[in-house]
């Protein structure tokens, strides 16, 4: 039966060796222990927590945590005291990762080798040290590198070549001749190399004729997809995602797509087909991107835009339909002043003039 690696041990390290991982300066005790991290509002004794920015700085007067990591320009307003402590550094958000890495637990992965549940065709490659879960699947002719962890029930179709040092959680399936990079991350459900969206009417009219999609989805070195996205394989050629580039959950990428390096997608997003994406671009949570588009590089796009036309490199547009920023902020305004502009169009005309801009129409002449 399959293993599992597993460090469950408390971790603990001193203010001191928290600040030197990080390059602070400690104000206060610097040998009180700390275990775990917390939110400022909620933390207890022994716990570290953060404080980035003023609304959090708030709530540090009636903190528990022991310590913090403050942002030197948040020092006025986080003191340390006799038993409280102060790392200080250039940006406590930054400085968050390196300590949430230390209190990182080892993941829990399968054992080492293929699992008797598993099921390999004869004709898969695997390299060393590949670990396959109970249910999972790896189809005639694909290829799994070094390292790489399949999860249970994951679903590998034939001729996939996945990279070294990635890890399938449960769910995932790739389809057909896919291609996976080293060390990418696939977590629950996604979906590699679905049929694209595509249809026409039958010769009847009554009817829509699937178009068949012979391509397939290429994903580079250290791309991560939250659970239940979905990459469209292409009609033809290839889906591409570009390295390094990361994708929250329920993310719908359409076939044909050209998603370039270090792009960041959020949740509930959709990229229609044939649309390319320039290297980091950021697109926020529940945007879509309509088909045939061009969106440079480092865009930014508002959450909940609705893109319908091209994007030059390094602007930032919202608003359904998107628009550069200012002039979209400049409609919202417009649109809040709205009734206070009626109104005052309204003692301008008059009663009489007002009673037609009621109805629609236009005030009499003469």
């Amino acid at each position: 039966m399959a293993q599992h690696n597993s460090q469950a041990s408390q971790r603990s390290f001193t203010v001191a060796e928290l600040a030197q991982r990080v390059g602070g300066e400690v104000l206060g005790p610097g040998n009180s222990p700390i275990t775990g991290l917390q939110t400022v509002q909620d933390a207890s004794p022994g716990e570290l927590t953060f404080v980035g920015d003023e609304h959090h700085a708030r709530f540090w007067a009636t903190s528990r945590a022991s310590a913090a990591v403050v942002s030197k320009s948040l020092l006025k307003s986080v003191a340390s005291t006799d038993d409280r402590s102060v790392i200080v550094v250039p940006s406590a958000d930054s400085a968050m990762i390196a300590i949430l890495e230390l209190f990182a637990a080892d993941e829990e992965l399968p054992c080492v080798g293929v699992h008797p549940q598993a099921s390999v065709d004869p004709t898969a490659v695997l390299g060393a040290n590949v670990r396959i879960g109970a249910g999972a699947v790896v189809g005639p002719h694909s290829v799994i590198g070094d390292g790489t962890a399949l999860f249970p029930c994951v679903v590998v179709y034939s001729r996939v070549t996945i990279g070294s040092g990635c890890v399938l959680n449960s769910g995932v399936v790739i389809r057909e001749r896919c291609v996976l990079g080293n060390g990418v991350i696939l977590h629950g459900g996604v979906q590699i190399g679905t049929d694209g969206f595509g249809y026409r009417p039958t010769p009847d009219g009554r009817g829509l004729q699937k178009v068949p999609h012979l391509g397939n989805v290429v994903i580079e070195d250290n791309v991560e997809i939250g659970a239940n996205s979905c990459v469209d394989r292409g009609k033809f050629g290839a889906t591409t995602i570009g390295a390094g580039t990361k994708i929250d959950n329920l993310v719908q990428i359409g076939h044909n797509c050209r998603i370039g390096r270090t792009v960041v997608i959020c949740g509930l997003s959709g990229v229609a087909g044939s649309t390319s994406i320039g290297d980091g671009t950021r697109i926020g949570g529940a945007a879509g991107v309509a088909d045939h588009l061009h969106v440079g590089r480092g865009v930014s796009i508002g959450g909940r835009s609705g893109v319908m036309h091209d994007i030059p490199d390094g602007q930032t547009w919202a608003g359904y339909p998107a628009k550069d920023m200012r002039r979209a902020l400049q409609e919202v305004i417009v649109a809040r002043k709205l009734p206070e502009y009626i109104k005052h169009l309204k003692e301008v005309l008059g009663p009489e003039g007002a009673r037609h801009l009621e109805h629609g129409s236009e005030k009499p002449s003469g």
